[in-house]
């Protein structure tokens, strides 16, 4: 009899030992596959083509490659009506980056150090198809004109280099101080911006002798 029981508690604990020994291996699964979730919800919803939340985020199509090309700034004439400023939508997704200039009616009003009664403006297409509207201006060196190259955005000036889709800086003295992004909207093929987003601009790098 004692035997009997001897053999039946040992039976017991073993499958106790069993059962507890899959039922954490059942929790370390669940954790895991949990984990495995939340980075690949994180991952995805971060993996989609960056959008600002300074600027615009009208897509496009077509999504360029600048790799292993230099595309220099086209100059167009934006159009000025009803306290908006215009330009087509067609000319940026054609030429990639152009620069404009908004002319205020108040010729000696200052935007920046030297630049007063017209504020250069850029507008380009980024390779995930992002349509981008920003100030033409590399505020540290007063650089106005810009350029891709190998998928970069380059200041002519000085050489400043940022990533095109974020305008994040990759080399050079003014990274920290790249093409403001403006808001803007898409009204068939106008890009529009409002008259008082130029007019209230302000300048990040600022000092007294820079404004005057």
């Amino acid at each position: 009899m004692i035997g009997m029981r001897e053999d039946k508690k040992q039976k017991f604990m073993q499958e106790y030992i069993e059962a507890s020994r899959k039922k954490r291996k059942k929790i370390i699964i669940v954790s895991v596959m949990a984990v495995i979730l939340a980075v690949g919800g994180i991952w995805y919803a971060n993996s989609g083509p960056y959008k600002s939340d300074d600027g615009g985020n009208y897509f496009v199509e077509e999504t360029p490659s600048y790799k292993g090309k230099k595309v220099k700034m086209s100059l167009i004439e934006a159009e000025q009506k009803d306290g908006k400023i215009m330009i087509p939508l067609s000319e940026v997704v054609d030429k990639k980056i152009v620069r404009f200039e908004y002319k205020d009616s108040d010729p000696e009003h200052v935007f920046y150090g030297q630049i007063k009664g017209k504020m250069p403006i850029m507008a380009f297409l980024t390779t995930a198809g992002r349509v981008v509207v920003a100030s033409s201006i590399c505020e540290p060196c007063y650089g106005t004109e810009f350029y891709f190259q190998d998928d970069s955005l380059v200041c002519v000036a000085c050489g400043t280099r940022w990533r095109n889709t974020d305008l994040f800086g990759e080399a050079g003295g003014c990274v920290k101080y790249p093409p403001e992004e403006l808001k803007y909207t898409v009204e068939g093929d106008k890009i529009v911006l409002p008259e008082s987003v130029i007019k209230d601009w302000q300048p990040r790098f600022f000092t007294e002798d820079v404004m005057g």
